[in-house]
């Protein structure tokens, strides 16, 4: 699984006044409302090498090539399995040979620092979700690694420039932006990760110090502030919710978030005017988002509502033509139309801006049109 983010959506109608939203004060904790019962796991503990994997490693720095070694180990045919559930440390991870993609990340670098290998944390930006029904709605962001050969020495060549390890499920990741993480910034995720998994259970007082201890690490971490928000609402702490989400919704990273759970908030106080300036914010963003195009033309495909879902997918080509998945969904629509000609000049498209491992795909479904259409 990912750095989940927890937050609420609702989509409310839309409203034509707009007003800067104001930026509330970091100091926002309120540990008196909360009972702390048991640690937050250490860094150190999240990390650690269990005997098991103790023996690993030395197994592996016996290798010819450990680095091979080791990733030939972590692959789903070497008996490590992803399992999209709940966020566990490197030795659990192990142990159960299963695992997200955070608890994976976590217990291959632990491995891989144990044989003296560098890694580097990757933050996959993947594109902002939707939520189509309100209500208590998790959004996975990504994470990965790029693990070296080992440091030698005797030589000035330090690194072989690295392997990127990724969990996901068919690569899903391919033609997004990658940035770099520090260890204190993945550690933030895996905080919230186990807050969000700690809200869902029902245990706000675990997921408050979870997410202070992820804030602590990483204080620009906005998805982390817009959880802290969620919990606050739950547990009835509208004024310090609401003083979270607006401080939340100052952060590119957590703005779109943040906006939506204060919209909530204000529309259950009836603070009308208020909500009104910020789901006016919200409609703005949602009309220059190029996926709430393709997600509505996905949902009137879907519905069989195929000159509906044209439109949408339209906008979505309009907003950014570079996306492959835009130019398929134009292309099946307008082949339920019957528009050949402009199927498969969309589907070509689609073909040419696909990463290489989807270009066969759309290779054989152009033939396949092509063929239909003589």
């Amino acid at each position: 699984m990912h750095g989940r983010i927890l937050l609420l959506v609702l989509w409310l109608c839309s409203c034509a006044s707009t007003a800067p939203l104001q930026v509330a004060s970091p100091d926002l904790f309120a540990d008196t409302a909360f009972q702390q019962t048991q640690p937050v796991p250490s860094p150190e503990s999240i990390f650690a090498l269990s005997p098991e994997m103790k023996r690993t490693v030395f197994e592996l720095s016996r290798s010819p090539d450990p680095k091979a070694a080791l990733l030939e180990m972590i692959r789903e045919d070497g008996g490590i399995r992803y399992d999209n559930s709940l966020t566990q440390n490197a030795a659990d991870t192990f142990a159960s040979r299963t695992g997200n993609c955070m608890s994976l990340v976590v217990m291959t670098a632990s491995l891989a620092k144990a044989l003296e290998m560098p890694v580097r944390y990757q933050l996959v930006h993947t594109p902002p979700v939707w939520d189509r029904q309100g209500g208590l709605y998790l959004i996975n962001g990504h994470v990965n690694l790029r693990v070296a050969a080992a440091y030698n020495a005797s030589e000035v060549r330090v690194t072989d420039g690295g392997t990127v390890v990724d969990f996901l499920p068919g690569n899903q990741i391919r033609g997004f932006e990658v940035g770099r993480m520090s260890e204190n910034q993945l550690i933030a995720r895996y905080y919230n990760n186990l807050a969000a998994e700690a809200l869902v259970s029902g245990d706000r007082d675990s997921a408050y110090f979870l997410l202070k201890a992820a804030l602590t690490l990483e204080p620009q971490y906005g998805h982390a502030w817009n959880t802290l928000g969620v919990l606050y609402r739950q547990a009835g702490l509208e004024v310090e919710a609401e003083a979270v989400y607006r401080f939340a919704a100052s952060m590119d990273s957590s703005e779109l978030d943040a906006l939506h759970n204060l919209a909530i908030l204000l529309a259950a106080q009836d603070r009308l005017v208020e909500w009104q300036a910020v789901h006016a914010q919200l409609e703005l963003k949602r009309i220059r988002n190029p996926y709430y195009h393709f997600d509505m033309g996905e949902l009137a495909y879907q519905s069989g509502q195929y000159d509906k879902a044209v439109r949408f997918y339209r906008k979505a080509v309009d907003l950014a033509d570079y996306r492959h998945e835009f130019h398929f969904g134009l292309s099946r629509a307008y082949f339920k139309l019957g528009n050949f000609a402009q199927s498969e000049r969309h589907l070509d498209r689609a073909e040419a801006l696909a990463p290489k491992d989807e270009k066969s795909r759309y290779q054989l479904k152009l033939l396949a049109l092509q063929s239909h259409r003589h």
